[in-house]
């Protein structure tokens, strides 16, 4: 009766591992359109291999055939949903590079937690808990079946070795398959391409395998000349990143009854010579360090290879040059202000090591200053004006501030702004008609009110050190069926740009990784 059941136990596990992962495959969606699937001849290599290493990872970690067979489904049958939740909500599947991001879960976790939904989160947890649990206490374990050691040395040693082998896999690995071989396989780093054609689970592996190839430079060689002032005195410089940061009259004119909408607050800062543009940025709904780094660093999204997907999981750390470091090589003061977590994107290490001398986070603030979740783009700009003056009183030096807002952070739900505005009102009022593009509106408004206050408002013709301005979105707000909607698929954001002490001109359609050069040419810097 034994032998049967472990019959039956064996053709089923190998039936799942080896037969499952194709049908899962099937159900992974890629980008907001259906991809044309033709499968590279990898994938039908790499979907039973990785599905066998996976569950032999957890049959010698966790030492028992079910509860290996259960810690297989956690990870395909909760991955697979995960990332159609995902691609839901931005456009893409889930890949490697997106899994170091888990930690962000203890840092931020509505950040995440909120789209997948808590329950099912907290059971999926709470269920695999439980396997362990039963494992361990109704099953006999693989150690058990031999006869020199006991289980309970057998276990960890037999743990330790398969460790030590998957070690040994994935650098032997990485040396096979660098980038410059990925490039010939057709791995192009687009995640959408490249998961309909080497499929989700074996795309997980090769991208991993790719982090850890050292064959070449992670990031290319940004350094450029010396920067040099034209004028007599040295401005000071403002860069915002203003989260999800748009034109919405570039969405609103799209909708019948509105085609002439003007925004007065973006008009207002027009009318005081501020310059406005288009921006094209490398991301959309989310994937915030992808435009940050790239405005730092100057450095196109596109040539990162694998760390195009996340820049500060490794470029970010190899001493790439910044408009930070440029400018404290001018005699710069620079300061990053962020209302948030430090910890988040790993900022609290990657900020000093893109050139700033002094990063103020989330403990520069308290509770009042939310509007909403998070602290209110008013109290950043308060802030910000604080630690200006009280350095002007201290110091002749310039300063380059950047700043990094989190106010209009999605998702946009009823009731996040029900304690300080009516939101009924506010979506009456909104021609989109939709409760979430009315309340991320608000944080709009709030975001050029920031700028108003940082620039118009806080120069006075008698100021001596003129102040030179940028405001640009990171990305679009996740907003796909709203924009659909309207037939809005301009993916690109916006840019303002403002001097106190002159007329802005006009800049035109901008990329990210030009913005910085294009603030300096304004401050009156050049090579």
């Amino acid at each position: 009766m034994i032998g049967d059941k472990t019959a039956v136990l064996s053709v089923l596990t190998v039936f799942t591992v080896l037969v499952v992962p194709f049908v899962l495959e099937a159900m992974i969606r890629i980008g907001f359109k259906r991809q044309p699937l033709k499968r590279h001849a990898l994938f039908y290599v790499l979907t039973p291999v990785v599905s066998t290493l996976v569950y032999l990872t957890f049959a010698a970690v966790l030492g028992h055939p079910i509860i290996a067979l259960v810690g297989w489904f956690f990870v395909y049958g909760g991955l697979t949903p995960v990332s159609n939740i995902k691609n839901r909500i931005l456009g893409e599947p889930l890949v490697a590079p997106d899994l170091e991001t888990t930690r962000h879960l203890l840092i931020y976790p509505e950040f995440y937690v909120d789209y997948v939904g808590r329950v099912r989160f907290v059971s999926i947890l709470v269920g695999f808990a439980a396997s362990i649990a039963a494992s361990f206490i109704f099953e006999t374990s693989f150690a058990s079946y031999q006869p020199w050691l006991s289980p309970w040395i057998a276990g960890p040693l037999l743990a330790a070795a398969w460790v030590g082998f998957m070690i040994l896999l994935a650098k032997g690995a990485s040396r096979i398959l660098t980038h410059r071989r990925a490039a010939k396989l057709g791995i192009t780093f687009d995640i959408n391409r490249d998961t309909a054609r080497f499929g989700f689970f074996p795309l997980i592996a090769l991208y991993a395998v790719l982090l850890l190839d050292k064959s070449q430079p992670v990031a290319p060689d940004n350094s450029r000349p010396p920067l040099k002032h034209s004028g007599d005195v040295q401005p000071d410089i403002i860069a915002l990143q203003a989260e999800s940061y748009f034109d919405i009259d570039r969405l609103y004119q799209r909708i019948e009854g509105f085609e002439d909408h003007r925004w007065d607050a973006l008009g207002a800062l027009r009318t005081a010579g501020a310059a406005t543009g288009t921006l094209e940025v490398p991301a959309w709904g989310a994937n915030t360090m992808k435009s940050e780094f790239a405005f730092l660093t100057g450095i196109a999204n596109h040539t990162l290879g694998i760390d195009r997907i996340n820049p500060y999981q490794r470029a970010a750390y190899t001493g790439v040059e910044t408009i930070a470091t440029r400018l404290r090589a001018q005699g710069y003061r620079t300061i990053c202000v962020h209302p948030a977590k430090k910890e988040f994107f790993r900022r609290s290490t990657v900020i000093p090591l893109l050139g700033f001398d002094e990063f103020i986070g989330l403990e520069a603030f308290d509770d009042s200053d939310r509007l909403g979740p998070y602290v209110a783009d008013a109290a950043l700009g308060a802030r910000m004006q604080a630690v200006i003056d009280s350095h002007k009183k201290a110091s002749e030096q310039p300063l380059f501030v950047f700043a990094i807002t989190i106010e209009s952070h999605g998702p946009w739900d009823a009731g996040r702004l029900s304690r300080w505005l009516d939101e009924e009102a506010l979506t009456e009022a909104c021609p989109s008609a939709d409760r979430s593009f009315a309340l991320y509106r608000k944080h709009m408004d709030n975001a050029l009110a920031l700028f108003k206050a940082l620039g118009p408002d806080a120069v006075t013709a008698g100021d001596i050190r003129p102040r030179v301005l940028a405001l640009y979105g990171d990305h679009q707000p996740a907003l796909r069926d709203l924009f659909d909607r309207h037939g809005f698929t301009d993916e690109t954001v916006d840019y303002i740009l403002w001097h106190s002490h002159a007329h802005a001109g006009d800049h035109g359609r901008l990329r990210v990784e030009g913005l910085a050069d294009s603030l300096l040419a304004l401050a009156g810097f050049r090579h």
